[in-house]
């Protein structure tokens, strides 16, 4: 599966390669079910995720927010379309996401999306990691009901 992201390199910051990198690995993460962990680890521990409605505070509330999401979900695929910079440390971007719901494994749902990300500055040496993220997207298309 490919996740490349489109963005335009002469207004990338430095580091735009290295965070376009980190988010393709992102939605392959969030696109396998079992590496919750993972998942976690992509955010700094005292992070904020927005998902919709749902909202975590730190690593000890993002793991549990992640195994929700995963609850009537058989199987998802992202697909992050462009991403626009907004500084060193920051980032919209825009894409899709198709959801096979445990209900109807046969019926394939597609939502789209778009999320804001701060990155946490990044000291050498150090990974990258996101300090906040909230994607926007209607909910009640998640549900496979228009």
């Amino acid at each position: 599966m490919s996740y490349q992201i489109a963005y335009d390199t002469a207004r990338a910051p430095p580091r735009g390669a290295t965070l376009i990198a980190f988010m393709e690995d992102f939605y392959r993460t969030s696109d396998t079910e079992s590496l919750h962990e993972k998942y976690v680890q992509s955010f700094t521990e005292d992070a904020t995720l927005i998902m919709g409605p749902k909202e975590a505070k730190g690593a000890s509330e993002i793991l549990p927010l992640r195994h929700g999401l995963w609850t009537h979900v058989a199987a998802r695929r992202h697909t992050p379309t462009r991403i626009f910079f907004s500084g060193d440390n920051e980032i919209m971007l825009y894409g899709g996401v198709n959801y096979r719901l445990k209900t109807n494994p046969d019926n394939e749902v597609y939502v789209p999306w778009a999320g804001r990300v701060v990155f946490a500055p990044q000291k050498e040496g150090e990974d990258v990691k996101m300090q906040f993220y909230q994607v926007y997207l209607d909910t009640a298309a998640q549900s496979g009901k228009k």
